[in-house]
């Protein structure tokens, strides 16, 4: 069996173990011995899985985005309510209130309810 098959077997044998796992865990039996299964099903899987890749091997991966969430949550973004994590490119919390990124920052500082009011000459009001 070539190692592409080979591959595809592994997976589909990765996602029974799964399934079997959740319904263990559903029905309270243990489930030790069946991640013991996906341990070593995984362990092999990866092992495939690169020498694989090797003969791709040369070529640049992605750089990853700045946009990952990774690390500690620190909160909520004023403007979108998502959650900012202390591993994301742009969150500076020193700054007026926690934006996810420049583009909600700029988005929030330039909201209507924010600007300054205007001098209407005509009325002599303030609109």
């Amino acid at each position: 069996m070539d190692k592409h098959k080979q591959s595809r077997a592994l997976r589909a044998q990765l996602r029974e173990l799964y399934e079997d796992s959740i319904d263990a865990v559903k029905f309270g039996l243990p489930t030790d011995e069946i991640h013991a299964q996906i341990d070593l099903l995984t362990a092999e899987l990866s092992e495939l899985e690169q020498f694989k890749n090797e003969e791709y091997e040369g070529l640049e991966a992605p750089k990853s985005s700045g946009y990952k969430i990774s690390g500690k949550r620190i909160g909520c973004c004023k403007h979108c309510e998502k959650e900012v994590f202390a591993g994301q490119k742009f969150p500076n919390p020193k700054e007026e209130g926690l934006f996810c990124n420049y583009y909600c920052r700029k988005l929030y500082r330039k909201r209507k309810d924010r600007e300054a009011p205007t001098n209407n000459r005509a009325t002599n009001t303030i609109i």
